[in-house]
């Protein structure tokens, strides 16, 4: 009879779990985005060699413990609120040049207001920065390149607030 009245509880909190999930899921949601994937890239095939008149505005640049970065843009203020979260990360068998492109928001969706982006990235360099190459903190859209040089890993996760 015990073990009834344990499974009745885990299953309560499991679903207060899912709907609470579903909640705060609905408006904060990786499906916002669109990236490029983490990719391999040579001085040729660099983002920026690609797009020479893309902007380049700099995040602000923390180093943490061994291979980990803060990179950060904007400032929180009253009334924002998390509006995306995403994660993705890999592993390279040597060292190489790797960069990610993320747009906010997706194709055909519409954005909010961008007031603060937040990127913490685990990867084997120091040499690794993340600019905003179009939109940006103040605006309804941007699009955010990580870029690192001979790397064995780049994972991020990326915390946008806006409103």
């Amino acid at each position: 009879m015990a073990s009834n009245g344990v499974q009745s509880s885990a299953f309560f909190y499991f679903a207060i779990f899912l709907a609470t999930a579903v909640f705060y899921g609905r408006d904060v949601s990786s499906l916002d985005i669109e990236h490029s994937g983490i990719v391999t890239v040579t001085n040729e095939t660099r983002y920026f060699a690609l797009n020479p008149n893309a902007s380049r505005v700099l995040f602000n640049k923390e180093h943490y413990a061994k291979g980990n970065i803060i990179f950060s843009s904007g400032e929180r203020i009253d009334g924002d609120r998390l509006i995306l979260t995403y994660m993705d990360e890999t592993q390279f068998t040597r060292n190489e040049d790797a960069e990610v492109l993320i747009r906010y928001p997706g194709e055909n969706r519409k954005g909010l207001c961008v007031s603060c982006v937040q990127i913490y990235a685990d990867v084997s360099t120091t040499a690794c920065d993340t600019y905003f190459v179009d939109g940006g903190t103040g605006l309804d859209f941007c699009k955010i390149l990580i870029s690192c040089n001979q790397t064995s890993n780049l994972g991020y996760q990326i915390y946008m607030y806006g409103y």
